[in-house]
């Protein structure tokens, strides 16, 4: 295993615009920590497990995992009228009478724009070299109430379940059902149900000033410091990790005893082979089913990948958002597990 996971690193960083990437493999509960270039562009410094990154949209499973705990309850319904779940009369929620559903949003089906504040206009020309610091102004400002005041004036661009298209949208929402069915925070929610129980002492939306020592440095494309992203990220891409707490999530990723992790990987659109679970990406690789989700921030990229019959699961964090680095680190991952012992 360190042979193929060395060998697939050496491949990623033959492009030159990479610069740090840490790296956890959990096999049959047991956990190997790989950690390749540096956490700064200048200077050279080893990144490790405690090491601390944005996870992107990889948090989207997380919200999930907490949706999945709701239907679990009887809280939520993956094909009820979400709106009941929103706090305020949201009636414009709908295309044609048909409402939004948490089935919808979770695989990115809702008919929900990209972002609120929209983004369309600045995803025409994401290479543009001042696409993060446009992206910065535009959200400026725009916080939980923003959010809200927003949504009466949202409306789906397609009938609910007709068509895919990406949205951070619509975690959002998921987070404000979130809130309303179980009276709290989703940052004090998500502290109770998952890192804590699981030990993630480094996984939260908002870093105190221990864990903001050990936040490695970030890269856009043009390999220019990049900001962290912004507090209104939330449930779609707010939280930051590291790879020793992403490790552990992995673990409870990969027992499909637990309830919560069945639900959240059960096909909800497609199938097994090529489909969309809660949150998660579902194919095979090899023949046998993979389940994946990647991330990508202002200045970082990110990548969880999934056997679960194999008992295998890689983490791959890496600091930088050159193009290809999410599917970069996907390959690590499936190299890592076309090589690992017993294959």
């Amino acid at each position: 295993m360190d042979i193929a996971v060395d060998q697939a690193a050496g491949e990623f960083f033959r492009n030159r615009c990479h610069v740090g990437v840490s790296i956890a493999v959990v096999d049959h509960g047991q956990t190997h920590f790989y950690d390749y270039g540096s956490t700064s562009r200048s200077k050279a410094e080893l990144p490790d497990p405690q090491s601390i990154y944005e996870l992107a949209s990889v948090t989207k499973t997380f919200t999930a995992a907490l949706a999945a705990r709701a239907v679990l309850d009887g809280r939520m319904h993956l094909d009820g009228d979400f709106r009941q779940s929103l706090p305020g009369d949201y009636r414009n929620l709908a295309w044609n009478g048909q409402p939004i559903t948490l089935r919808t949003l979770l695989t990115h089906h809702a008919g929900m724009p990209r972002d609120i504040p929209d983004t369309d206009a600045l995803f025409a020309d994401k290479k543009s070299p001042d696409f993060n610091a446009r992206m910065i102004a535009l959200n400026q400002g725009f916080g939980r109430e923003q959010l809200l005041a927003a949504l009466h004036d949202t409306r789906p661009r397609s009938a609910p379940g007709q068509t895919e298209a990406y949205s951070n949208a619509g975690f959002l929402v998921i987070g404000l059902g979130l809130e309303k069915v179980d009276g709290q925070s989703f940052d004090r929610l998500l502290s109770q149900t998952i890192t804590r129980p699981l030990g993630m002492t480094s996984t939260a939306l908002t870093l105190d000033a221990s864990a903001r020592s050990r936040l490695v440095n970030a890269y856009d494309r043009y390999d220019r410091p990049a900001p962290y992203h912004q507090q209104n990220a939330g449930p779609a891409w707010g939280l930051y990790g590291s790879a020793q707490d992403m490790a552990k999530y992995v673990q409870w990723q990969l027992d499909e005893r637990d309830p919560v992790v069945r639900l959240t990987h059960q096909v909800l659109q497609g199938d097994a082979s090529d489909g969309e679970a809660m949150a998660w990406n579902l194919g095979r690789d090899q023949g046998q089913p993979m389940i994946w989700h990647g991330g990508g921030s202002y200045g970082m990229s990110s990548q969880v990948v999934l056997y679960p019959g194999q008992h295998e699961g890689v983490v791959l964090l890496a600091n930088d958002a050159c193009d290809g680095t999410e599917g970069a680190l996907k390959a690590i991952a499936q190299a890592v597990h076309a090589h690992a012992p017993g294959r």
